[in-house]
Parts: C-alpha cells; structure tokens; sequence
C-alpha cells in the first residue's frame, strides 16, 4: 500500500499567504530541554521547497515554528531584482538597500526599516539630481527634476519625518504606516528604475497615428 503523502499548512513567500504543503522529509532531535521537529516542505500551490522548525520545551509543551527562508508579506518588485544585477555600482547600492528594507519588514524590525526607507529616499534624491545640502533643498531639485508630482513631494516628505523620528527619537511606526512608507518608496523608484524603459518599450509597439 502506498504511504499516504503528509500534508501542513504553512507560510509560502512566493503566495504570499499560508497555503498548504506537502511534507518531503522529516526528523526529529531532542536536545536537553527542548525537542526539534525538522520538515523540508514543497508548496501545494507553486511548488516552492522550504523547511520547518518546530521547537517543544519539554517541561511545559510550549511550541514556536520558524521557517526558512523567513516568510515575506509583501512581493519584491521586478524593478528591484534589475537594480541589484550592478548595471551601476550606485544603481546597485540603493538597490541593495532597498532590499535589505523588505527583510526588515518582513522580520518586523520596523524601526529599522523606517531608517532604510528614510536611506534609500536620500540616496536616490542625490543619485538623480545631486546633493544641494538639505534633505528640503534635495526634495526641491527632485520635485524640479519633474521625478516626482507635488502629491509625492508631500508623501516623501512625510515618509522621511517617519524615518528621522525612528533614528533620532526612538520612534516605532507601526505596521500600517510602515506599509504606506514603503508604497511611497516604490511610488518614486518604480518609474525611475523600472516602468520608465518599459514605458518606452511599449510606446514603439503602439502603431503610430494616421
């Protein structure tokens, strides 16, 4: 008789939800206190492999699970995986920055992620069109670069007091404000880094007027 397949539910980084998982391995390790059940596990819906760590303290049933890699609450943008390939060593920095803020978030260390968007907003201001000294003077040759509308300026600014705030005065935004900095933050690089070649690219498929 065939061994029937074990299936959990668990966190998938590519659906980003829980979905469930067919179990491909499993041991066991017991080490003074603590009891470790280790599974390799292959998504049910992408088929994407990760592995499990579920950790028992044995004097009272207590049960922590972890996953690896970490599960992500939000996609990375394509734009961004393009930044890091070092087509420009400053390109690639601000992008490497950038995705060391969706692991922030992802490991909930909002503080810290509010401090890497604060970063990255700075270094591309600077990277685009110089540094004039102050983040307002920076934000004025932005916004007079035309890289952003008066609406974004507004949003930037307010995405930057958030990062100061965590850096200076020991802030923590919450999750909500943390997910609305980082719309900011892809808000101003997606048509600087990604959706401008596109955009072209897809304005010589369009068939010129009569």
């Amino acid at each position: 008789m065939a061994e029937v397949e074990r299936k959990i539910k668990a966190p998938c980084s590519t659906c980003i939800r829980e979905t469930t998982h067919t179990v491909l391995f499993e041991t066991t390790q017991t080490d003074g206190d603590f009891n470790y059940a280790y599974v390799m596990i292959s998504c049910g819906g992408c088929q994407t492999i990760s592995m499990g760590v579920q950790t028992r303290y044995l004097s009272d049933g207590s049960l922590t699970n972890e996953y690896y890699p970490s599960p992500v609450s939000r996609q990375q943008p394509r734009w961004l995986q393009y930044m890091r390939l070092g087509l420009d060593d400053t390109e690639e920095t601000i992008g490497d920055l950038i995705f060391e803020v969706y692991r922030a978030v992802d490991a909930k260390q909002y503080r810290l992620a509010a401090m890497g968007i604060r970063a990255a907003l700075e270094q591309i201001m600077i990277f685009k069109t110089g540094d004039h000294g102050t983040f307002q003077k920076n934000l004025d040759a932005f916004q007079s670069a035309g890289l952003i509308s008066v609406i974004q300026r507004d949003a930037m600014r307010a995405t930057l007091d958030v990062g100061d705030a965590a850096m200076h005065r020991g802030y923590t935004p919450k999750e909500k404000d943390l997910r609305i900095a980082l719309d900011v933050l892809d808000g101003v690089c997606a048509p600087i880094f990604g959706h401008g070649d596109e955009a072209k690219s897809m304005g010589k498929r369009v068939p010129p007027r009569k």
